[in-house]
């Protein structure tokens, strides 16, 4: 008996990757079920068929996923276990699944631009390529991936990136990487990797059942008054799903009203901050009051320079009545919400883009985009609470200069915050601003000007699509790029949702 050996059975736990790439492709394929309703209701069964058949291939390759891992030993870990990893083949892969039917209902459209379109619904980002009238199906099927990618958005950050520290978390804990275990020591880890990917498998079914029924209810509720103010049902959902998705997807020539535009406002102020969503005190445990909210304070005062500025430059204009001036005033603050929440809804009061923030101060939009909502949202750019960050060590540093022996007060947890979380909210601005710069020559080595490269890249970087219609002098065109000009945006589009300093965790014990 002593000499015998016992070869151990094989592990019963799952991998992280199948697991999520299981449940993503399958909740895909239940996706695919609604524009294909809505097309056969409409008659329009080139449409439909794409996406019925589609939805019955995504459910037999989810199907032979699960029989081909089910029983598999569970592998050792390595660096495509790093969430980052796993991120990256999401918003890789799936929108090449969810771009099938596009291929087969737009005749003559190419995959790759298919996939462009899709990855840039994913990423909420809200670029599209279609041009002409497109059938409302179609656009029902971008908006249907954007408020699922907004969703996993929501249940990402909360799930695996909170845990590492990061997507807004490492402001309020003062360090990175928290549960990344050094790559040179997985081989001596692997069963506290597999417990890791068991409770990230369990966190991530957590906050599913948590977030997704406020984010449907909300949703839901939003559809209905929208409809009851007079929109068409269809255009209602869309607009609904774009607005908690930041993706800003509505068909071409959708006119808002003025209730339309307030209701959508007042949902996108939970953009602003993720202490209106449920379950959001792992990233807001700071000490602060909720009126006090620097999010939202910080958000009022920038908006309030910005349509301050805007409104005192049209007083020197042609002269108006009150009324007018008033309409003015609230295009130029809704606009400039829903650019700082980088959704891109452009206020139809004062007659459309050409008559909101004309000309050069169009760049304005830009550099609110560039600031960005709220931490852990489904917003992209900086963020405000890095950008809150940066200004209070700012602060502290002026007071010294003024008075050198005092005290800085506010608490350990805002000492925190303005000390390691102003340095890390420095160490994220600087990756933006490579990251950035990078995209922006890449633009113009293909043949792009200076200009147009800062806007599309800005545009791709802060998932910002309708950026591009009115940052420049004259509208500019998603479709009118080249392909080498897509895949940098591309690239630029996924790397401004996983935010560099998820991939800067993968190695920052080995480089500390």
């Amino acid at each position: 008996m002593a000499g015998l050996r016992f070869r151990a059975a094989p592990s019963k736990t799952r991998n992280l990757g199948p697991a999520l790439m299981v449940a993503l492709i399958s909740a895909t394929a239940v996706a695919m079920l609604l524009p294909a309703a809505v097309a056969f209701s409409l008659r329009e069964h080139e449409i439909a068929r794409p996406f019925l058949y589609s939805a019955g291939l995504l459910a037999s390759i989810v199907a032979l996923i699960h029989l081909a891992t089910r029983t598999r030993p569970r592998s050792r870990p390595s660096i495509f276990s790093h969430p980052f990893s796993l991120l990256s083949l999401a918003y890789l892969i799936l929108p090449a699944l969810m771009a099938i039917p596009i291929t087969e209902a737009v005749p003559g459209i190419p995959f790759f631009d298919a996939w462009f379109e899709m990855l840039a619904a994913f990423t909420t980002t809200g670029a599209s390529l279609l041009e002409g009238e497109v059938s409302r199906s179609l656009h029902l099927w971008r908006a249907t991936v954007a408020w699922g990618g907004g969703l996993f958005t929501l249940v990402v950050i909360m799930a695996l990136l909170a845990p590492l520290n990061l997507g807004g978390a490492e402001l309020f804990r003062g360090q990175i990487g928290g549960m990344v275990q050094p790559l040179g020591d997985m081989r001596e880890h692997t069963l506290q990797q597999e417990d890791a990917d068991e409770k990230a498998l369990q966190r991530l079914k957590e906050q599913f059942w948590m977030i997704l029924p406020t984010y449907f209810a909300l949703t839901l509720g939003l559809w209905v008054v929208l409809s009851i103010l007079g929109n068409p049902p269809l255009v209602a959902l869309m607009m609904a799903m774009s607005t908690f998705a930041t993706s800003g997807i509505v068909p071409s020539g959708t006119m808002m009203s003025m209730p339309t535009e307030i209701l959508i406002a007042a949902c996108l102020i939970m953009a602003l901050s993720r202490r209106l969503w449920p379950h959001a005190g792992v990233f807001y445990q700071h000490g602060l009051r909720k009126r006090h909210d620097p999010e939202l304070l910080l958000a009022l005062g920038v908006m309030s320079i910005v349509v301050l500025a805007i409104t005192l430059e049209t007083l020197f204009g042609p002269q108006a009545g009150i009324l007018d001036h008033l309409a003015r005033i609230w295009a130029h603050g809704f606009t400039a919400l829903s650019f700082l929440t980088t959704t891109g809804f452009i206020s139809a009061v004062t007659g459309g883009f050409e008559h909101v923030f004309p000309g050069p101060s169009g760049m304005v939009l830009l550099g609110l985009a560039l600031f960005g909502g709220g931490v852990a949202t489904t917003a992209g750019g900086l963020k405000l609470m890095r950008v809150f960050s940066l200004g209070w060590q700012a602060q502290r540093e002026v007071s010294k200069l003024l008075y050198p022996d005092s005290v800085g007060g506010d608490g350990p947890r805002l000492r925190s915050l303005r000390r390691e979380g102003a340095f890390l909210a420095w160490l994220f601005l600087m990756v933006f601003i490579l990251s950035l710069t990078t995209l922006t020559a890449s633009l113009t080595i293909v043949g792009m000007s200076l200009e147009h490269a800062v806007i599309f890249a800005s545009a791709a970087l802060t998932t910002t699509g309708p950026l591009v219609q009115i940052a420049a002098s004259e509208p500019l065109a998603w479709a009118d790029l080249g392909g080498m000009a897509k895949a940098i945006l591309a690239f630029g589009m996924v790397l401004g949702r996983l935010e560099l300093l998820l991939l800067l965790s993968v190695f920052w014990r080995r480089l500390g």
